[in-house]
């Protein structure tokens, strides 16, 4: 028997969308189809590695590796994968909404046996069915219980976004510090944790070096036995209360080179041992962002199919204010690929008019009813009609409706989650005034670095290998490869981009990531490659 989930419209090369997966809530399916579901503007590159390692110790505490094995590449299957989300409310609550322990333990009492009554029936006053005595065996005085709050409350991810308490996360540094994403009424509504972290683990785990990697997460990420784990499990305290089980989302195609050098990028950073785990995870997101927008792109150039490369970002480091020719390439180089991804879109709905089956349609009797029909089926699009079959568009004007209807698609589409997240990892700009324009962050150029840096790098050769491995061009050569340029000018001027270069020189050295020999050599260099190398920044940089 044929399901409606085998009749959607996929994407050339796709895998099946399986039957575990819940389209009750998609009212157009042709994004879902190129990218996946769920590419999400609201879930930043944060949350979205925060999700990811949901499933990895999920999996690990259920005694499986951290990956699952893929039959093969060219399989028409998807990974049928569940996990459980732990709801930790005790923990969330004594870091997010709790704001008497600070108050007591500052305060002028000095009876330890008071303070612990009066907050404890602060608690039982406010927070029906909140049971927190158990802190008074975990901790020997409330000073201790207060201060070891404050301290993981440090280890909160994003501190300055305005999120609802149920919506916060800290470090993902072991079971015990996972929340998961849910209302006050402690439903899973995942409206900050919308299944991009799922798309993020199926990516790694179609890569061909998942099992290597899976072995690095393992030793590195999933350890239930580090400090900051144990001190969330003492104040988390014993519940184990999780969300039910949910159903991993759809990517479409099994297998992409983005999911090679996603996960080679993991792989480079999680094998520096010289950094600790917790300032790991910045550059780790920062790099996991930067390829799920890289695939965005390519999703978009293999549907529109033009047999042309993806227009490469190119990255403002002047920073000069107005309307100056480098600012003005990097922002045009953002519009153009704002716009692949809409004509993706017109390009998936083009490769379905060409069908088959939309074809029959054309040539039917009855065929506006028809082509409602054929549309629900394969798209999942349900416009107002009426049920009588004689007033009914004809099918041209339906398939018509349906495009202008999908390429202009307001709130959470996939071309916001592409800013969004280039916003997110410091590659992206935006300024009421003056646009949006490629300018990287301190924290993403040291990203790079520390992705692709082990032994000492020609400068040349580190811009060489930003172009090839993640499309980024800043200086003239390498927008001369990149932009095709063979007789005609450069896209700005020789000088400026000769600047441009320069100043991203300037900022590495500053970090401490470039060594300059002389007036002709300069090296990148990763000070935290081993334990030999001392020179170079002594700690990473956050912004």
């Amino acid at each position: 028997m044929t399901t409606r989930n085998q009749l959607l419209q996929l994407a050339e090369g796709a895998v099946r969308v399986p039957e575990t997966q819940n389209l009750s809530s998609v009212k157009l399916w042709c994004e879902y189809a190129i990218w996946g579901l769920l590419f999400y503007d609201d879930q930043s590159p944060w949350l979205t590695v925060v999700e990811a390692l949901h499933i990895c110790f999920h999996r690990k505490g259920q005694g499986d590796p951290v990956f699952t094995a893929v039959a093969s590449v060219t399989s028409a299957e998807h990974e049928a994968i569940t996990y459980r989300l732990r709801l930790n409310n005790e923990l969330r609550h004594m870091l997010f909404r709790d704001r008497e322990v600070i108050r007591i333990a500052n305060g002028q009492s000095v009876d330890e046996k008071a303070r612990w009554h009066g907050w404890l029936e602060t608690v039982s006053r406010d927070y029906t069915g909140l049971e927190l005595g158990y802190l008074q065996d975990e901790f020997d005085t409330f000073g201790e219980m207060a201060r070891s709050v404050e301290l993981l409350r440090t280890a909160e991810i994003e501190a300055q976004s305005a999120k609802r308490w149920t919506s916060r996360h800290i470090l993902p540094l072991g079971p015990d510090m996972l929340f998961a994403d849910v209302n006050d009424k402690n439903s899973l509504d995942r409206k900050f944790m919308r299944r991009t972290g799922e798309m993020l683990y199926l990516m790694l785990n179609r890569a061909s070096l998942r099992d290597e990697l899976g072995r690095l997460i393992e030793t590195r990420l999933l350890n239930s036995g580090s400090p900051w784990n144990r001190l969330a499990r003492r104040i988390g305290g014993p519940t184990t209360a999780s969300v039910g089980d949910t159903h991993i989302g759809y990517l479409p195609m099994s297998s992409a080179s983005s999911y090679d050098r996603l996960a080679q990028d993991w792989i480079a950073l999680l094998s520096l041992r010289n950094i600790p785990v917790e300032s790991l995870l910045d550059p780790l997101e920062r790099v996991s962002g930067l390829m799920q927008i890289l695939y965005i792109l390519e999703r978009a150039q293999e549907t529109i199919g033009d047999n042309v490369p993806v227009p490469p970002f190119f990255l403002d480091l002047l920073g000069a204010p107005g309307n100056n020719p480098i600012r003005k390439l990097s922002a045009n180089q953002f519009k153009r690929h704002r716009s692949m991804q809409i004509e993706a879109i017109g390009a998936f709905i083009d490769a379905f008019a060409d069908s088959d089956h939309w074809s029959a349609v054309l040539a039917s009797a009855a065929g506006g009813k028809e082509a409602m029909d054929l549309l629900a089926t394969r798209f999942r699009w349900k416009p107002s009609r009426s049920p009588n079959p004689d007033w009914m568009p004809p099918p041209e004007e339906q398939l018509a409706e349906l495009r202008t209807q999908a390429q202009n698609s307001k709130g959470h589409s996939i071309t916001s989650t592409f800013s969004n997240h280039a916003k997110h990892i410091g590659m992206l700009r935006a300024q009421r005034s003056s646009g949006t324009w490629y300018a990287p962050s301190d924290a993403f150029l040291e990203a790079l670095v520390l992705a692709n840096i082990t032994t000492p790098m020609e400068f040349g050769d580190f811009l060489h290998r930003l172009m090839t491995r993640y499309n980024i061009v800043v200086g003239p050569e390498e927008v001369r490869i990149a932009f095709n340029v063979k007789t005609s000018a450069l896209p700005a001027p020789l000088a400026d981009l000769k600047e441009n270069e320069r100043r991203l020189e300037d900022r590495l050295r500053v970090l401490g990531f470039l060594d300059r020999k002389s007036d002709d050599c300069a090296f990148v260099i990763n000070p935290f490659h081993n334990a030999t190398t001392t020179s170079g920044a002594a700690q990473l940089v956050y912004a």
